[in-house]
């Protein structure tokens, strides 16, 4: 009898296991439900931006600080559309004496108002944008429209040298090529930046100088002893063309 008993005890300990095991991996087993699916889509829409883009510090270039010139009324303000330039610096080169001998005069440094309202000096620059969105690449040209003049009297042989060109960015985009070395002749175009396809977009801002130091002898005006100087201030005017093909 009592072995009986143990062997019916253990019965039934072995088949409650199994029974336990048996349910748990009933469980566990993926029930198949009837099935669904449904498509979203996203969509994104692009306009074009033609408001003006505001200058920013050649040195730190950062659209949410932008600078305003301490001369404003002698500044044309920013082109608008989407393949604008923003800025070019005034080239000033100050009073000077009148002099038989040969000279090398440099322009005064930017002067600018930063966005807190301090004056910083920086060298003189020009700043284009493209967000036209195309990647189709762009071309600056810079004409001297005529010799310095004071009423009739002209600076006759002087030359307008813009050097040591350096750019900066906001952005991540290919840089265009910048020109070295740019002697103007008036009323002849001379080249200025060439972005190609896919390079130069968004703000490139050119420098004449990669810091305050070289841009005091970046933009020069030699002008021959032998040209007749009259008392008085000589001006002359420079057109900066962009266009919206590489060269």
């Amino acid at each position: 009898m009592k072995k009986t008993a143990y062997t019916a005890l253990a019965t039934t300990v072995l088949l409650t296991g199994f029974a336990f095991g048996a349910s748990r991996a009933l469980a566990e087993e993926p029930v198949e439900a009837d099935g669904a699916s449904m498509k979203s889509v996203g969509t994104i829409s692009y306009v074009t931006d033609d408001a003006p883009v505001n200058p920013i510090d050649p040195m730190d270039p950062d659209p949410e600080n932008p600078i305003t010139p301490t001369d404003p009324e002698d500044h044309e303000p920013p082109t608008s559309g989407p393949l604008s330039i923003d800025y070019v610096s005034n080239l000033r080169f100050g009073e000077q004496k009148t002099t038989g001998t040969d000279m090398t005069y440099y322009a005064q440094l930017d002067n600018i108002i930063a966005s807190d309202g301090t004056e910083i000096s920086r060298p003189n620059f020009v700043q284009v944008t493209d967000k036209r969105g195309s990647n189709a690449g762009w071309h600056l040209t810079v004409t001297q429209d005529g010799q310095f003049k004071s009423g009739e009297d002209e600076l006759a042989g002087a030359v307008l040298k813009l050097d040591h060109a350096s750019l900066s960015t906001p952005n991540d985009g290919i840089e265009p090529t910048a020109n070295q070395g740019i002697s103007l002749t008036p009323g002849v175009s001379s080249d200025v930046l060439d972005a190609k396809e896919d390079q130069g977009t968004g703000t490139w801002l050119n420098r004449f100088g990669a810091d305050e130091e070289e841009g005091k002898s970046s933009v020069s005006l030699s002008v021959p002893g032998k040209t007749k100087k009259v008392q008085g201030e000589y001006k002359t005017s420079l057109t900066w063309t962009l266009t919206d093909t590489p060269a």
